[in-house]
């Protein structure tokens, strides 16, 4: 059998060409159809890591597998990332070619025809070095993951395998390629576009069987299924942040009744090294749920610290840099301290307990705080810096003259939309411990912004978005102006202020445009086009909302 991932995918082409492959918004891709397409795509590629800014979910799986084919590494380079990170990551890699969306034709056809390659790809994570840091993982290691997921999940051609995560993670390494080497449909979902209403919908009407996700998502998805539940999910896997008792009973409610319920533990540089798998009539345990015991290939240790320290051949290492915390044993092994603190329970499995070093885990997303601190010094006016996470929020204390608009757009062009604080707090000094360090714990927590900026809401339109603002973010009353990230909001809340307006105005509003207007009354602005009075505008959605529900009550 092939030890090449592009190999693997061929050899399940050629044994099951008509059965699906992708399943995707606008298209199905069979596994014949795939590798004609992603053979075009190798057909091009000639020496040295391949970037790809492709933000289509089945293009990039074409142009990975292409790259794959090639025998070259793959760089995604996510669309949404701002121009000067994209450029710093591609220079980095020493990208020889970058494809994007327009490069992929998904209609062409060519021979898959597959090169020996021993590295598959680099994946870039926050540095603390106030650089992104790649991490380059082999064949061998993604093939370890993917199929031991498929032994312990049973996947079969019959299931379809959710992919949710940015093309830029692990997540999607993983449920990618446990898809397609066995013969199973990934289900590629782009949840920058799609809001929770959408991808509950979405997960509906393509039967998806495994889900995977973080924590957080999965949570806001459930708020979303509006009792219809999703009974196609036979497997929830979570990872990345902890998991309560709570996500269990949610889960068991809303998914299939033979619903195996996964608490897994991992990072960039492995994937999954533990999980946790609970049957249908299996006790969660505590509030907080363990994340299981080792896998096999994986060997896990604990410090005199209590850090989580991980052995294995399949440990991925670093590109452009060394150390990091992973260590070369000899013989193909590696040992990597994750800087997470563990506990091992009575039963042999293990406690995630949080993090040893200044690492931020938020929303599934791994920060280093000094990259974020390095962005922030660097801006005019700024003189010292430092970052750290108060409640679920991202919080920048700053000592200097820099307003905090001006700080936002500036991390906004440099940085992810993860990295950039929710909230800044301008101080005179930052608090020092005795040997000069800054003192995190002495931090102030965030004073409470005030939320009634610009003053009440006026039109209509303004109050039902006001409305919808407060339940979401469990706030009284809102002014007007106020910024929707500087009343404690995030990406995840926003999505589901974007799902209840939509509900309740029968239109389509995309979430790009609740970024590009965070304000009431800049999104009833821009809602309104400039052709009427905000109270008319929302007298016609309501006209039309009534029609169309009566149309749809006739139909019945």
């Amino acid at each position: 059998m092939t030890t090449s991932i592009a190999g693997r995918f061929a050899e399940v082409a050629s044994a099951h060409p008509t059965l699906p492959a992708l399943i995707c918004p606008d298209r199905t891709m069979t596994f014949e159809q795939l590798a004609g397409a992603a053979g075009a795509v190798a057909a091009r590629i000639r020496g040295g890591p391949v970037g790809l800014r492709i933000r289509d979910g089945a293009k990039m799986v074409t142009a990975i597998l292409g790259a794959l084919a090639a025998g070259q590494i793959y760089v995604p380079l996510d669309p949404g990332y701002p121009e000067d990170r994209l450029r710093l990551m591609a220079s980095d890699a020493g990208a020889a070619l970058t494809l994007t969306d327009d490069d992929i034709d998904l209609n062409a056809e060519a021979p898959l025809e597959v090169k020996d390659g021993r590295e598959a790809y680099i994946l870039y994570t926050s540095g603390s070095t106030g650089r992104p840091k790649g991490v380059v993982q082999r064949h061998a290691g993604v093939l370890y993951q993917a199929l031991g997921h498929v032994s312990r999940l049973g996947i079969t051609p019959a299931d379809r395998v959710s992919v949710l995560s940015s093309f830029g993670y692990d997540m999607a390494v993983t449920d990618t390629f446990c898809a397609l080497p066995s013969g199973a449909a990934a289900v590629p979902i782009d949840l920058k576009r799609t809001g929770m209403a959408e991808l509950a919908e979405a997960l509906r009407r393509h039967g998806v069987s495994i889900y995977h996700s973080t924590p957080t998502v999965f949570r806001h998805l459930l708020g979303a299924v509006q009792g219809r539940g999703l009974p196609s999910i036979r497997a929830v896997v979570l990872g990345g942040e902890k998991v309560n008792r709570s996500d269990v009973d949610r889960a068991r409610a809303a998914c299939s009744p033979e619903l195996v319920f996964i608490n897994g533990y991992g990072a960039t540089e492995i994937s999954f090294v533990a999980q946790n798998h609970l049957r249908p009539g299996d006790d969660a345990g505590s509030v907080i749920v363990p994340i299981g015991k080792p896998l096999p290939g994986c060997e896990i240790e604990l410090s005199a610290e209590g850090e989580i320290v991980i052995t294995s051949e399949f440990l991925a290492t670093y590109w452009n840099s060394s150390g990091g915390g992973i260590e070369e044993l000899g013989g193909g092994r590696r040992r990597y301290r994750t800087g997470d603190l563990g506990e091992w329970l009575p039963d042999g499995s293990l406690a995630y307990l949080g993090r040893l070093d200044r690492q931020i885990k938020l929303r599934g997303y791994r920060i280093e705080p000094a990259e974020i601190e390095h962005a922030l010094v660097s801006q005019p006016g700024v003189r010292e810096a430092a970052v750290r996470v108060a409640g679920d929020t991202l919080v920048a204390y700053v000592v200097g003259e820099a307003e905090d608009d001006d700080l936002r757009r500036a991390l906004q062009g440099s940085l992810p939309d993860f990295m950039v604080p929710a909230r800044f707090v301008t101080m005179d000094a930052l608090p020092l411990t005795p040997t000069g360090k800054v003192d995190m714990r002495a931090l102030p927590d965030p004073a409470a912004v005030s939320v009634l900026d610009g003053g009440a809401p006026q039109s209509l339109l303004e109050k039902q978005i006001a409305a919808t603002w407060c339940e979401v973010l469990g706030s009284g009353e809102v002014g007007r102006e106020v910024n929707f990230f500087d009343a404690g909001g995030d990406s995840l809340r926003l999505a589901r202020v974007q799902q209840e307006l939509e509900a309740a105005l029968d239109i389509r509003i995309p979430l790009t445009d609740m970024l590009a207007y965070p304000s009431v009354a800049s999104l009833a602005r821009h809602l309104c086009g400039g052709q009427a009075t905000t109270d008319a505008v929302l007298e016609r959605m309501a006209l039309r909302a009534a029609q169309r529900a009566a149309q749809r009550r006739a139909r019945r």
